[in-house]
């Protein structure tokens, strides 16, 4: 785009519905407001149009929008846009807040019955090119309105991939890429027709031929006028006669292609000046309403303001007091505390005006309750002992499903004002955030999970990072080589299989070996970029198709296990040998913990290689790893919430669930029951409650789809309370908006009535297994409580360690002399910490490193 003048004006034309439609399918569909309205297609609009803003700097602003109902194209050509499948009603419903977001911008919105959103912008852009000094930019989603390029005075800026990937067409971008003229894009729809809009074209004319004759003949007229009078001999006899029997096809293809330009619109330049038209104050808040705050910051550079602190309307004045004090006896008295560490210092508060900075080991001396947003790092080193009140964790509990609980971001949603970043102020903001918190958690009965298992579960986590697992770092180095050796074996039959060497790391290189060169075939799905996909779950439905497959999945494996955790171990490992995993309370939507640097949740155990690097994993000297693990439980809590009697009687007979659900769908004596039979019910039992169908259980068992869709009905005629509690939890989430555990911990199903099927099956699936999962991670964590408060109320805590969680896994160092006393007391525990209808086992293993270990008997 060539340089304007300084006083050349700009004036941004903005496509609507183009944008919308590539917002909603460019973002995930999961983006709702704290009502469960969708907002992807809002979000990546707003996305759009900030960075359109700040980039352009535009003078004047228009929108325009398709209106609903048929237009003269319609009337036309009954076929127009039938192709299309109808959008969907979560695209549908975001239109009008987009329109609402428009007009708190303070741009117009121009709309014509009878004509499309393309037509009014070329008859906008037609009045703007009359007034002097004003250059038109097209804001839109697509290529159709490239045809009213025009030097520099009209360019079309579209989106290339997403919605931060940009470009602008000004005429030699066009030629660029199509080899043509802007004037020739619509004789060019004419001759190739246009899919998406289902205009019809020449039959078989396609890009190249179109491109190439247009390149010749300049338009449709001029090339039709040479093939009437037979002086056209670039061209076979086939295109020629394809061409003139086609003649009325293309010129009326072209008609439905060339954009309207000469429509009466009411259009003032003076209307679009959206910088005296637009409130930010209003902005802020349909963006707090609608759960996209995190654009927030992005408005004052939109608005040109360049030190953004000066927006009154967004950012709190920074009128707070900061004192430092040398004696914790100078601190007014209060019985709740802010805190927050600056600069390895104490930072404290108990208003919302002043901090105070203090000694960071001052956090010890502070009475009552200490407030903070991540408080488990500053517990580390210290032993107080009050109550606690996390704001990053009461969020979270309020909203599970999000992935960012950074204060600012959580403190504008509940506020709708952002605060002042400046780290010494973060005390004022949790301050202010946790008064609000906790009026939530209390309105939404989600005390007890908070109080009673979150807030005492920080000090507990915080002693086991501290701790950390000895590693022997010298079977590291080994285990490498031993990996680095198998990979090299894998890497030489898979290229064999192939027939020639590829980077087995490339999904774009594995699928041309897969699917083009091995020809293999199956429901695969594909992927964003349109290539059929190479994920796990997509090559495990070709694995009895080729024996290549199994390579490259047990390839990835031990790739997987390399570089995630064999390769960075050694950097991870401390001074003392011993590996300090950071725990995440707020990480997992279930409640269940997850551990990162490394994460110890996915770590393999069923292979051989898996096995060998959980022998790294080593007690202390004079201590052994003693792992405690909870047996099915997923499946006694289903039994428990259900209330399925079948399912109760056998955990209560210490029957081994999945070999009685595989003599009953198989209709055969328990003892009659075979691995492979008992491998296919264990698929089933976990499977049920996970939503599996018959497909899935098809594919997941490999039995056909007939027995698949018999052993299920099997299943639910023998199971009636789990049959009965999966439609009670699908009901009660239509009911309610969400779902929750035995302990009161709720998960918001916003997508429980979609339009969507996907959308819907989704959040039912998560209806139904929801109440276990998270029940089981409430209760493995009541678990850890009971046993740290047991231990340290003993003085036991130096030589029965808790150090790992893993899964339904608790694991522990433990003095050699120690064991047989201690492990009944911790299986006790874990077994009795809560009352079920079925009874609630664990099994106990112990040995010299985590892998080496042999059943205690307790």
């Amino acid at each position: 785009m060539n340089q304007n003048t300084a006083d050349t004006k700009k004036l941004i034309l903005i496509d609507g519905h183009a944008l919308v439609h590539r917002a909603f399918h460019a973002l995930p569909p999961t983006m709702s407001s704290p009502r469960g309205i969708p907002t992807n297609a809002v979000y990546g609009f707003t996305s759009v149009l900030l960075k359109m803003l700040k980039d352009l700097k535009p003078d004047y602003i228009v929108a325009t929008f398709d209106l609903a109902g048929p237009t003269f194209r319609h009337d036309e050509f009954a076929d127009y846009k039938a192709t299309r499948s109808k959008a969907p009603d979560e695209l549908h419903a975001q239109v009008p807040l987009v329109k609402e977001m428009l007009t708190a911008f303070g741009i117009p919105i121009f709309e014509k019955e009878g004509y499309e959103a393309d037509d009014v912008i070329g008859s906008l852009a037609r009045l703007a090119k009359a007034k002097p000094n004003i250059q038109v930019i097209i804001m839109t989603g697509d290529m159709d309105t490239l045809q009213l390029v025009q030097d520099d005075k009209v360019v079309v800026l579209t989106l290339r991939k997403g919605v931060s990937d940009t470009i602008i067409y000004d005429e030699d971008k066009v030629r660029a890429r199509f080899g043509l003229t802007p004037e020739q894009m619509k004789d060019y729809k004419g001759l190739k027709g246009d899919p998406s809009d289902n205009i019809p074209g020449v039959p078989g004319i396609g890009d190249k031929t179109a491109s190439t004759l247009l390149k010749e003949f300049g338009t449709l007229e001029k090339l039709y006028a040479a093939l009437e009078a037979n002086k056209v001999r670039s061209i076979s006899e086939k295109l020629r006669e394809k061409l003139l029997a086609n003649k009325d096809m293309a010129f009326f293809s072209k008609r439905l292609a060339t954009i309207v330009c000469d429509l009466d619109i009411p259009f003032s330049l003076k209307e679009a000046d959206w910088k005296n038209r637009g409130n930010q104050t209003t902005i802020e808040k349909l963006m707090r309403d609608l759960g996209i705050y995190s654009l927030a910051k992005r408005l004052p550079e939109a608005f040109g303001i360049e030190n953004s602190t000066t927006a009154p309307s967004l950012f709190e004045p920074s009128a707070i007091e900061v004192k430092e004090l040398k004696y914790i006896k100078d601190m007014p008295k209060a019985d709740r505390w802010a805190v927050a560490e600056v600069d390895n210092k104490l930072v404290v508060s108990n208003s919302e005006d002043a901090v105070y900075q203090l000694n960071k080991d001052s956090l010890a001396d502070l009475s009552g309750t200490i407030i903070g947003h991540g408080l488990k790092p500053l517990l580390k080193n210290s032993e107080s002992n009050q109550l606690l009140f996390d704001t990053e964790i009461g969020a979270y509990l309020l909203q599970p499903d999000q992935r960012d609980y950074d204060l600012y971001k959580i403190y504008y949603a509940l506020t709708s004002k952002a605060a002042n970043e400046k780290p010494i102020y973060r005390p004022v903001y949790i301050w202010k955030l946790a008064q609000i918190l906790e009026d939530r958690i209390k309105k939404l009965k989600l005390d007890k999970v908070f109080y009673e298992i979150e807030m005492p579960l920080i000090r507990v986590l915080a002693r086991m990072e501290m701790r950390g697992i000895l590693i022997n770092t010298s079977s590291l180095g080994k285990l490498l080589k031993t990996t680095n050796a198998a990979l090299k074996k894998l890497e030489t039959k898979i290229y064999r299989l192939a027939g020639s060497e590829f980077n087995i790391n490339s999904p774009a290189q594995l699928s041309e070996i897969i699917f083009n060169k091995l020809g293999l075939k199956g429901r695969i799905r594909h992927t964003g970029g349109g290539a059929l996909s190479t994920a796990a779950a997509e090559l495990e439905k070709l694995r009895d198709l080729h024996p290549i497959i199994g390579l490259v999945l047990e390839y990835r494996e031990l790739q997987k296990l390399k570089t995630t955790y064999i390769e960075p171990f050694p950097s991870l490992v401390g001074p003392d040998n011993r590996l300090h995993t950071t725990y995440n309370q707020a990480g997992a939507a279930t409640g269940r913990l997850s551990s990162q640097d490394p994460n110890l949740q996915n770590i393999p155990t069923r292979t051989e290689l898996g096995q060998e690097f959980r022998k790294a994993f080593i007690a202390e000297k004079g201590f052994s790893l003693v792992a405690f693990d909870y047996s099915q439980l997923e499946l006694r809590l289903v039994a428990h919430l259900a209330q399925d009697a079948t399912m109760i009687e056998t955990f209560k007979r210490g029957q081994d669930i999945h070999t009685r659900t595989a003599a009953e769908i198989y209709a055969v004596p328990p003892e009659k029951v075979t691995k492979e039979m008992r491998r296919q019910a264990k698929v089933l039992n976990f499977g049920i409650i996970y939503g599996m169908g018959p497909l899935g259980f098809s594919r997941a068992s490999g039995v056909n789809r007939d027995q698949a869709k018999k052993f299920i009905d099997a299943y639910f005629t023998e199971f009636k309370g789990v049959a009965a509690y999966m439609e009670q939890m699908k009901k009660f989430a239509a009911r309610t908006g969400y779902v929750e555990t035995l302990f009161g911990r709720k998960r918001p199903l916003p997508d429980i009535h979609s339009g969507i099927p996907q959308l819907k099956a989704q959040a039912e699936r998560i209806a139904i297994n929801h109440p276990a999962q998270g029940t089981e991670a409430d209760l493995i964590k009541l678990a850890m409580i009971a046993i740290d408060e047991h231990l340290r109320k003993e003085g036991l805590d130096q030589d029965v360690r808790m150090l790992l969680q893993v899964h339904d896994e608790l694991v522990f160092e433990i003095k050699a002399p120690l064991i047989k006393k201690i492990s009944p007391k911790i299986k006790e525990l874990m077994e009795q910490v809560h009352k079920f209808d079925v009874p609630i086992t664990v099994d106990v293993k112990f040995g010299p490193n985590w892998s080496d270990m042999e059943r205690l008997d307790v």
